[in-house]
């Protein structure tokens, strides 16, 4: 019997820290938040203090091609960029290359293999520039 209460003990022991440790916090990105609105031409060309910064970037926008599994082309009225989405990132709203969206993320700039957004967050819409609704980012 004492076997079975320790077993059981371990095993919700167990399922309370991994609920811990691997729960997703919301954050605020509402007016006064970290990430501010960039162009994409503006955060492309401003990458490698963004990224050195890890300042979080916010761009509204169209996703036109997907290149890889994990990697699109995004583009708004002042040009384009590639952005990686990894699949816990997706939104739970599909999304097409019409469908306006906001995405918030860190710029990846690498002189070698050029500049990169790493996408934490897409809200799928067309929220005012100062409101993302819904902003869950999990790393």
């Amino acid at each position: 019997m004492k076997t079975i209460q320790k077993t059981f003990g371990m095993i919700l022991m167990t399922v309370f820290f991994a609920g811990i440790f691997s729960a997703g916090y919301a954050q605020y990105t509402g007016p006064g938040s970290s990430a501010q609105l960039y162009k994409v031409k503006d955060a492309s060309d401003q990458a490698l203090k963004l990224d050195r910064k890890d300042i979080m970037v916010k761009l509204q926008g169209y996703v036109v091609e997907q290149i890889t599994d994990e990697n699109y082309w995004f583009q708004d009225s002042s040009g384009r960029i590639k952005i990686e989405i990894e699949k816990k990132h997706m939104p739970a709203e599909p999304f097409d290359h019409k469908t306006e969206i906001t995405i918030v993320g860190e710029m990846d700039y690498d002189l070698l293999e050029g500049t990169e957004f790493e996408v934490k967050h897409i809200t799928v819409g067309n929220p005012k520039a100062t409101d993302s609704s819904t902003a869950e980012m999990v790393d």
